[in-house]
């Protein structure tokens, strides 16, 4: 072989490497982006989980002195991101049992924000009183004497007078609303 040769021979050589170069450089970059799909649909079931746990926790919690208060038939549902709403939302809905005559329900309702799920609002509804909770803040409707009672939840947390799932669910479950992690 002649020098000409060789070089031709080195030249197809050089070629058929930076082919290769290029063939392994797309297959890495296709099995990033195949990485890239799996953590995105991963954390949707972190996400879920999460509130799960929440939920699970909810469904155990016993929030009268006598523990005669408790949550049953709970179930729960998580909403995923739409064009109109960016943020994972989700409920809670249970029957509270309380030594009453009628059946109590509740309503707990969820947003997914900052990596975090934060309880926003609740409703309990029994016998003889609405509660409506939003935030940190309740109003509750008494048919016993036809008036709304209004506050802030430290302030009810710190006197003892509600009996109520949302407040041990507020500081207990969560932190002030928000989730531990």
């Amino acid at each position: 072989m002649n020098s000409k040769q060789w070089r031709s021979l080195f030249q197809i050589f050089c070629v058929c490497l930076i082919c290769l170069i290029i063939t392994f450089v797309n297959f890495s970059s296709a099995n990033v982006s195949a990485d890239v799909v799996v953590a995105t649909e991963n954390p949707s079931s972190q996400i879920i989980a999460r509130f799960e746990k929440i939920k699970n926790k909810m469904a155990k919690l016993r929030f009268c002195n006598n523990e005669s208060c408790f949550y049953r038939n709970v179930t729960s549902k998580v909403i995923p991101p739409t064009n109109n709403n960016p943020h994972y939302t989700a409920e809670i809905s249970a029957a509270v049992e309380r030594p009453s005559s009628s059946p109590d329900l509740a309503d707990y309702h969820f947003v997914y924000v900052n990596d975090r799920w934060q309880l926003v609002k609740g409703e309990e509804f029994t016998d003889v009183a609405d509660y409506v909770f939003i935030g940190d803040r309740y109003e509750i409707y008494s048919v016993h004497n036809s008036h709304t009672l209004k506050g802030n939840l430290d302030k009810a947390k710190e006197d003892g007078g509600i009996k109520s799932g949302y407040l041990p669910l507020y500081y207990e479950i969560l932190d002030r609303g928000i989730e531990k992690i």
